[in-house]
């Protein structure tokens, strides 16, 4: 009998929207999928992997007897978990292990040093093939997308032309007895994302912006002349699988759009928002660049339930945002943006800024103070380190100006969980000035403090007052903890209400609609 089963692996996320869409296509076609979530994140104290759950995990693909096993790598931050889940399988099994994901996207040949195959890129299509090829013991050299071994090295196959249906295949799968979840020593049964009280989903694939930063202008160089790499999706997949979503998740009360960029396109928005009161009808948050934000199309979004919005500043100096991370817009973009959110009131508002980064000067905080200073409140900020992903434009940038050494950049990115999670450029950072501006900067988001920040700000050459700015980061850095809950304990406690009478109202009309049908 010809075995269908395919095993799909995540890594500390159980959400993991890829490896579902994964799942999606390959039931299309007719296999038998399973997916692990191995492993969840946490946000506050990330965790290796022990010899147990290691161990519970081998006895699932015993029990399981996939004929591939897929392993999701999205980055560096827990291949030390991948290494040794790979090394598992090898040691207990011989089944085909291919990996997917941003790193083996970038680094083909150097994941296929430890795995069997690797997927280039979207793999929808890609596993499919790889799948059937294995079970019907067929060549593989076809297959697009695919990194594979010769006899004597390594070959990656082209990639495929882009798809240009984002909704070939449909939403993912939500719930179903074919998934498990190990973490904290024990394995549990089911899909972990149905008791979530948020659920996550992406209406675009693709971004259009080319942040040094990031991997994504990466992704877009591998297909440059495969078709158009911005797509949307329809607005009736994007709501058919927000209402699988609320009816299965009893519990759900938020949505997250974690789509780089949310689209702007302002009849895609105009019918989105329509749908979305009519039948979803939850606060939810969205990303934005200020070069892409329209007053028109956040009014619409704030009244259809925009509860929350997240925006990139990075910095307030254009020298670090033209030179080193490769953001063109000016300050009076971003300010102009910021405005429009005031202005539209939308509830929640972040900035964030990537603060205390190896290429930035004394200059360039203060450059940054004063931009936030413009910024209507409120707002808060995430201020981040600088993460030195790799393969990513910033990694030749930092080298080539020798700001970061080459055997100190590979620890980082390569060190383990624990080192990759706890560095922090400039975490070690000696220079007091540089500190005495972040901590300004950090206060300028509340409303009180900010004012102590402006009286502190041309006090600067005083020691004194670099030492009070260090005492208020650290009060205030626990305060901007604090709100942050606070607030997540009221948006959730405001849309449970708000859940609960539109509930009873719509029973109501059900009940009176259907007493005027029997008469």
């Amino acid at each position: 009998m010809e075995n269908k089963r395919v095993l799909l692996i995540s890594f500390y996320n159980n959400k993991a929207m890829g490896v579902r869409c994964l799942e999606k296509a390959l039931q299309t076609a007719g296999y038998e999928v399973f997916i692990i979530f191995f492993k969840n994140f946490n946000s506050m104290k990330p965790k290796m992997c022990t010899d147990k759950e290691l161990s519970y995990l081998t006895d699932l693909i015993g029990v399981i007897e996939p004929s591939i096993i897929g392993l999701s790598v999205m980055s560096t931050f827990y291949l030390e978990a991948v290494l040794k889940v790979n090394s598992y399988i090898k040691d207990n099994y011989d089944i085909p292990v291919v990996w997917g994901g941003v790193y083996p996207s970038l680094f083909p040949e150097d994941c296929l040093k430890f795995s069997d195959y690797v997927v280039v890129g979207e793999g929808e299509h890609t596993i499919i093939e790889l799948a059937k090829a294995i079970r019907d013991k067929k060549r593989v050299q076809a297959i697009k997308n695919l990194g594979y071994h010769t006899k004597d090295d390594v070959k990656i196959n082209d990639v495929r032309a882009l798809n240009e249906d984002p909704d070939e295949f449909g939403p993912p799968i939500l719930g179903g007895d074919n998934k498990f979840a190990v973490d904290h020593d024990k394995v549990s049964f089911g899909d972990p994302q149905l008791n979530s009280t948020s659920y996550e989903l992406a209406a675009t694939k693709g971004c259009p912006f080319a942040c040094s930063y990031c991997s994504s202008v990466n992704l877009r160089r591998l297909y440059k002349g495969k078709g158009k790499y911005i797509r949307y999706r329809s607005v009736s997949s994007v709501i058919n699988e927000l209402i699988d979503a609320k009816i299965k998740m009893k519990n759900l009360r938020y949505i997250r759009f974690w789509d780089e960029i949310f689209s702007d396109d302002e009849k895609w928005i105009r019918e989105f928002c329509e749908s979305y009161v009519k039948y979803i009808n939850l606060p939810f948050e969205i990303w934005c660049h200020p070069l892409k934000v329209k007053k028109n199309v956040i009014q619409r979004l704030t009244q259809a339930g925009l509860h929350k919005v997240v925006m990139g500043i990075q910095s307030g100096s254009e020298r670090i945002l033209k030179d080193i991370f490769h953001r063109y817009e000016h300050t009076q973009d971003i300010l102009k943006a910021c405005n429009i959110f005031n202005e539209c009131k939308v509830p929640e508002v972040v900035y964030d800024f990537i603060l205390m980064n190896p290429f930035e000067t004394e200059a360039d905080l203060i450059e940054t103070f004063e931009l936030v200073r413009k910024i209507p409140r409120p707002f808060e900020l995430q201020i981040h380190g600088l993460n030195f992903l790799p393969g990513t434009d910033i990694v030749q940038i930092a080298l080539e100006r020798n700001v970061v050494d080459y055997d100190k950049l590979n620890k980082i990115m390569f060190g383990t969980m624990e080192e990759q999670y706890s560095h922090y450029w400039g975490a070690d950072q000696k220079n007091p000035k540089q500190n005495f501006w972040l901590s300004l900067i950090h206060l300028s988001q509340f409303n009180g403090l900010s004012t102590i920040a402006d009286y502190l700000s041309v006090r600067s050459y005083r020691t004194i007052v670099t030492k009070v700015a260090a005492l208020l980061y650290k009060v205030s850095r626990k305060l901007a903890r604090i709100r942050h809950l606070y607030k997540k304990a009221g948006m959730l406690a405001s849309s449970t209400i708000h859940q609960t009478v539109t509930g009873r109202r719509q029973r109501v009309q059900l009940k009176k609609a259907f007493t005027n049908y029997m008469q």
